[in-house]
């Protein structure tokens, strides 16, 4: 294959072996630019890498098809200055965004979400940490108040008790299912997207990660349903498959604007805020 065309070319999970019509996102970044075949292209900015490599493992067909049109904006990044600038806009999204999307799956955090939504976009992480500590409170309490907080998971009880890993209503089984339905989510690229800012950021971000997983368990378990235990993972996937649906589409706004280290409009992500479109059409 010798002339670049992005409309016959095919976007692929993973890395391939040879340049054929069928390719990773790094991949194509790598053609476009006339670099050899590889799957870490030169022109490309590291965390812009890191968080295209996270959207082409998770996200669906389609949709991962339409980022090839992105493809041309995307070489010549590396070295541009603007990675700490794309850190910290991944952090911004991941407070403003991505959390209260999480939080408003139950309806007494509306607030603690709002609170986190309409937040002055977010500058620095000490800024982020800020931000999340009254919402992160209010997780506590509405996981007290639903009586599930389980061990090791936002002030749970003594993390060294010995789950029972053979029985779906465990806590910690629960907790785990969670997790891994969250850690599964192509929204995950906003994470890697923090490359640049990680070591300070890790602490903050591993604090509303599990402020999204201790939401979603709360959720989840005063769900209406079937007494039997073996439906939890289930009912995880059910309960979440609105919000991180929006937050596919979110997430690729993202992915925009971190290409050209753009901040949101006027408006902030409320402009085009997931959490709300969600929670219209589940009103229809």
């Amino acid at each position: 294959m010798e002339a670049f065309d992005l409309g016959m070319i095919t976007l692929t999970r993973k890395p391939t072996g040879a340049r054929t019509s069928s390719m990773s996102l790094p991949e194509a970044v790598a053609w476009f630019a006339g670099e050899h075949h590889s799957d870490r292209p030169r022109c490309l900015s590291p965390v812009l890498h890191a968080a295209i490599t996270v959207l082409g493992d998770r996200l669906a067909h389609p949709r991962l098809q339409q980022l090839k049109w992105l493809v041309p904006s995307l070489v010549g990044t590396a070295e541009d200055g603007r990675d700490s600038v794309r850190s910290l806009l991944a952090v911004d999204w991941l407070v403003r965004v991505y959390t209260p999307a999480w939080l408003r799956v139950v309806p007494s955090l509306d607030l603690a979400a709002a609170s986190l939504a309409e937040h002055a976009p977010i500058s620095s992480v000490a800024d982020a940490a800020d931000a999340l500590d009254a919402p992160l409170a209010a997780v506590r309490r509405a996981a007290w108040a639903a009586q599930v907080a389980v061990p090791g998971v936002l002030g749970g009880a003594n993390a060294a008790d010995t789950p029972d890993t053979t029985d779906t209503r465990d806590p910690h089984r629960q907790a785990a299912t969670v997790s891994l339905a969250l850690s599964a989510l192509a929204c995950d690229a906003a994470v890697a997207a923090t490359l640049d800012v990680a070591p300070g950021f890790l602490p903050v971000c591993g604090k509303l990660r599990l402020a999204a997983e201790q939401a979603v368990l709360i959720a989840a378990r005063q769900l209406a349903g079937s007494p039997d235990p073996d439906d939890f993972g289930a009912r995880v996937a059910a309960l979440m498959a609105p919000t991180a649906d929006a937050l596919d589409d979110a997430v690729i706004e993202l992915l925009a604007r971190l290409i050209d280290a753009t901040a949101p409009p006027g408006q902030g992500w409320l402009a085009g805020d997931p959490v709300d479109a969600v929670k219209r059409s589940d009103g229809d």
